[in-house]
Parts: structure tokens; sequence; C-alpha cells
């Protein structure tokens, strides 16, 4: 229950972190946009000249680019132009026409809206350019007490986001010292008010796909004296008042965000550091059990107490494999349960295993009762049962009979060691984890409580392992018994590996060898074991001596066959088949949420 309840505070703070970080996701084009500048020169008359670049990075090929103004809340549109420069190459200005032909715009405009489409081929990896060049009319509204310019400078229209982003609107005077600017959007750009040059600045790292930036100012209307659209009502308090109510809930908006950010961090160090402590309190109370390592054995001719599946799993200290399943049909054959024969499939080798009797390896006994055609087996079916095996069924047969052997293997293991250095690898990956979700989390702090923390989970991350690793070598999982039997294993094994340096008709009589071969079989040196008795002994007394296994390993000459190899295709083609704060004064301020309801919505653009 303590383990359910740590690892959910753990998923908390990982699902916390991912919440802040997130961002909405859309569907991926095949470019990207960035450097996207919009300079406005707001004229004397209220008009305002504007020239909005971009630059796509392209991924695919493409026919074009499109763009759309909204000009819904304005008196008009006149459309200037539009120039392109490729790859970093010469400014080419296109020309108005109806083709299609590179270098051209088709040019659509409605009281609502004016839609660009201009065509400039593109392949993988170019990057344009464009720049466009308008003149809206009549943004600027010039009531009885200020002068008002309420802007969308970037709608919603983009699918894609836009980096990088700069802002320019230029007053036509300079020493505007009443100007006021305020502007909506995500709350990461910055607002600057030039009062001096008459200038507002806006600068954004990155503005999400469909998400709109609001540009509200107000000036003495001096700076517009020849705008036609007036009002005769008072305007400024109202918007000084809208502005600092929607100031005052950016602000603390981002306190939330800030005292959201600090709780997680301290939360994700505090797991980190209660972690590890936690692990070493426990290491400190569960040392490990001693065990005394027997001396090893150069060479061993004694046949293992234990069946070749279990010495195998044993020696690997692992499950036993398919070299150990070749090695307890061996077994069978020797048993008389099964007789194996050697034939020949369309030309290719394969092997028949016929049923005698019950069958006690349970692999082998689910195959003949799903597979076998009768009491006949024939390795080729085995392969073309797993290539259509998709619930696999193999598997399961295979990690049923692993577990029956991993549980006899079992009695020879000190179940607490095994269960401490397991305990070991564990420290291992929850500090990374927690290391990693740490310094992930110290993102929503600042780039400098990210690099720091990212410093110090490396140094403990390596430290923990480190340590692990020591101590999970240092952990001897056998117990005394399992010691001495895996000694001489490795003995046997050796003995078997270095086949070549022995008279093998020296060491012991073909009946001893019938024993022999399944453990060779086992730790895949059946066919060096085979090839050495039949240098030793002779042809003809392996064909009486060993004539189980004989059919196999030595009739038939040139008939190369591996009873392991063929077992461990036919479960592999099994496996390929089964898975900045804002002033709430009512003064300029920084980025804040919300709208003020300006115009230009709609606007945005991409590519074709």
């Amino acid at each position: 229950m303590k383990r359910r309840l740590w690892w959910f505070i753990i998923a908390s703070v990982f699902l916390a972190v991912v919440t802040l970080n997130w961002r909405p996701l859309t569907a991926l084009a095949d470019y990207t946009i960035s450097d996207y500048d919009v300079h406005v020169d707001v004229q004397k008359d209220g008009s305002a000249d504007v020239s909005q670049g971009m630059t796509y990075h392209f991924d695919d090929d493409y026919h074009g680019v499109f763009n759309v103004q909204d000009l819904q809340g304005v008196q008009g549109a006149q459309f200037q132009g539009v120039a392109t420069r490729l790859n970093g190459g010469m400014t080419k200005t296109a020309r108005a026409a109806t083709t299609d032909a590179d270098n051209t715009y088709q040019l659509t405009q409605t009281d609502k809206k004016f839609r660009v489409k201009l065509y400039r081929s593109v392949k993988d990896n170019d990057e344009l350019r464009v720049t466009y060049r308008y003149r809206l009319l009549g943004v600027v509204t010039n009531y009885a007490d200020t002068a008002e310019l309420n802007w969308k400078i970037i709608g919603t229209g983009w699918d894609e986001p836009l980096k990088n982003v700069r802002l320019t609107i230029q007053l036509p005077s300079k020493k505007v010292q009443a100007l006021q600017a305020w502007t909506h959007g995500p709350l990461v750009g910055k607002t600057t008010v030039d009062k001096a040059a008459g200038r507002v600045n806006m600068t954004l790292p990155r503005n999400p796909a469909n998400s709109f930036v609001e540009s509200h100012l107000l000036f003495p209307t001096s700076v517009t004296p020849l705008n036609q659209r007036k009002s005769s009502k008072q305007r400024k308090a109202a918007v000084q008042k809208q502005e600092a109510a929607l100031a005052t809930a950016a602000n603390q908006k981002r306190r939330r965000q800030v005292l959201m950010s600090k709780i997680i961090y301290g939360l994700a160090l505090a797991v980190l550091v209660i972690t590890v402590v936690a692990y070493l309190w426990w290491f400190k109370r569960h040392p490990r059990n001693q065990h005394e390592r027997p001396i090893p054995i150069n060479h061993s001719f004694e046949v293992p107490a234990v069946q070749p599946a279990v010495a195998q799993a044993l020696w690997r200290t692992a499950s036993p494999d398919t070299k150990a399943l070749s090695a307890e049909i061996l077994v069978a054959a020797a048993a008389k349960e099964i007789t194996l024969e050697p034939i020949a499939v369309k030309r290719q080798p394969t092997v028949k295993i016929t049923k005698l009797q019950p069958i006690s390896n349970s692999f082998l006994a689910h195959c003949f009762d799903k597979i076998a055609v009768g009491n006949e087996l024939q390795l080729d079916q085995l392969k073309a049962y797993g290539k259509k095996d998709q619930k696999g069924r193999l598997n399961k047969w295979f990690g049923h009979w692993q577990k029956t052997v991993n549980q006899v293997v079992a009695g020879y293991q000190d179940k607490a060691n095994y269960r401490l250095r397991n305990r070991w690898l564990g420290f291992g990956v929850a500090v990374t984890i927690l290391s990693a979700i740490a310094t992930l989390a110290g993102a929503l702090i600042s780039p400098r409580t990210t690099l720091i923390t990212g410093i110090v989970a490396v140094i403990l991350t390596a430290t923990t392992w480190t340590t692990a690793i020591i101590n999970y070598r240092r952990i001897t999982i056998n117990t005394d018994e399992g010691l001495a039997l895996v000694n001489q294993i490795n003995g046997f094994r050796q003995m078997l590996k270095d086949i070549g340096h022995f008279n093998t008709a020296e060491i012991g009589d073909l009946i001893l060898w019938e024993q022999i071969l399944p453990y060779a079989a086992a730790f895949g040196l059946a066919e060096k074991v085979a090839y050495k008795l039949a240098v030793d002994f002779g042809t003809t007394a392996l064909a009486t001596g060993i004539g189980v296994y004989y059919p196999i390993f030595f009739a038939n000459d040139g008939f190369d066959f591996d009873l392991s190899g063929a077992l461990s295709n036919s479960f592999s083609s099994a496996l390929d088949a089964s898975n900045n704060a804002s002033s709430p004064s009512g003064g300029s301020g920084g980025f804040s949420g919300g709208s003020s309801g300006g115009f230009g919505g709609g606007s945005g653009g991409g590519a074709f």
C-alpha cells in the first residue's frame, strides 16, 4: 500500500510538470514560420502603412504561400505588393497575374478581408522570406479626449506557431508624452513604449498556433490631425479602466503560475531527496547475506545433478532459452518419449519428431496437441505455425515452460539477496526518473534553475548508478548449495568448450556421452562435441552406442542440421507475428490576457 502511494505521488508530480509545460497539439505541417516581423507606420490621416514579413522553412515541396488580412473594424485596404527572397538570395518583387506562374500573386479582396495567394515553388529544405506591403484605412479613431488604435496585429488564422515575433508601431509624431500601450496575448511577451520616438515595440519568442496578439494604443489626437474617423465621446478613462482590469487579471494569473511552479519544483526535489534517503535507510537495515564462494573448477567431468535447462539457467543467471529447449527435446528422445529423424522438405533440412508416449516437456506437448498431424511433428511445420501465430500461443507455451524451469532454479537461490540486488537496480532507475522530473520542473522556474538542477541531477544519478552497480556485483544470489552447483556447472561447460584438448574415449564410454550431449546442446556446444566424439570413437561405434542421437548429429554424410537453431528460428517467427508583469494602474503595460476588442482577429496565413 505504501509503495502504491509513493508511486502515486511521483506520477502526480510528473503529470503536473507535463501539464504546465503542455501546449495544444495541432496537425504538423511540413514547414515552420520564424522571424515574423510587422512594422506599422501610422499616418496623420489615421491610416497605417504595413510591412509584414516572415520566413518559411520547408520540409517538403510546396507551390507557394498565402496571407489573409481581416478588414472588419477598419475602412478598407490598399494592397501594394509582395516580395520574396529564396535561400538568402536576391529579393524579387512578385507581379499580379492569373496564370499561376512562379513569383506571381493573385489578390482577392472584399469588405471583410483580403487574401493574397503567392505562387513561389519551393523544395525540401528551402527557406523563403516573404514580405507583404499594404495600407489599412481608418485604423485610428479620434475621440474627444484621446486617439485610439486597437488592432489584433496577429490574428487567429495562423495554423502554425510563429517564432521570434517582433511587432513595431511607429506614430507620425515624436515626443508623445501621453502615449500609452497595452498588449494582449501570451504572458511571456514584452512591450516597450518609447515616448520620445513615438514608438511601441512588442517582442514574443513564440506565438502558439491560432492565437492572437493584440495591441491597444492611446495617444493625443494631435498626432493624427487629419483623421476623418472621429467621435465626440469620451474614451480615455474607459480604456484605462478596462486595461487596468485586464492587467490585474494577468498579474494574478502570473502569480498563480509562479506559485504553482515553485510548489511543483519543491515537491519534485522533496520526492527526490526523500526517495534517496529512504532507499539508503532501507539498504542499511537490510544487509546482504554472506555466502562463501567455492574455489573455481577449471574442468569438471561430472554430469550436473540437474536437468540441462536448469543447468543453463543457473549458468546464465537468466531464464532458459531455445538452446535449453532443444536440449530438453534430446532428453525426451533419450527417455523414449519421442524419436528424431532428419528429413528434407523441398531440399531444406528439417527433422521429424514422432511421439511414442506422453511427453513431459510442456512446450513440446502443446506443439503435439495444436500443431502436429497425428503423432508426427516436423520443425518446418512449427516455423509455419509461428508465422501465422497472431495470438502469440508459442510465446505463452514457451513462457510457461520457462517458468517451470525457473521454479527449480529458485530453489538454489537466496531470495533475500535476489530481491536486494533488484532493489539496487530499482534505486538507480528511481533516482534517474526523479532527477529528470526535477530538472524538468526547474524549467518552470528559470533557465538558471534548470541548469543548476540538471548538473546536480547528473552528478547524483551517476553516483547512484556507480554505487548500485558495485553493490549489485557484490551480492551473491545463490545459496551455498547453489554456488557449489554453479561452480561445478561452470567447470563442466568449460570442459565441453575445451573438448578438443581431451580424448573423449578416455573420459568415459558412449553411455556417458549420451547423457552429456543434451548439456552440450543447452550450452550451444553440441556440434563441437559431436564432431570430437566422431573423431575419438568412430562412426561405427556411435551408430550403436548413441543410437538415439546418431541420426541427428552423424547420419547422412553432408546433411547439416542444427536442432537448437531450428527451434530458435521457429520461435523467432512467432515473435515476429505477436506487439513579464503588466501595469494595473491604467498606464502602459506588458502582455496580458483577454482582449480589448481590436480589429484583425481573423488574419492569418500558411502554405499550399
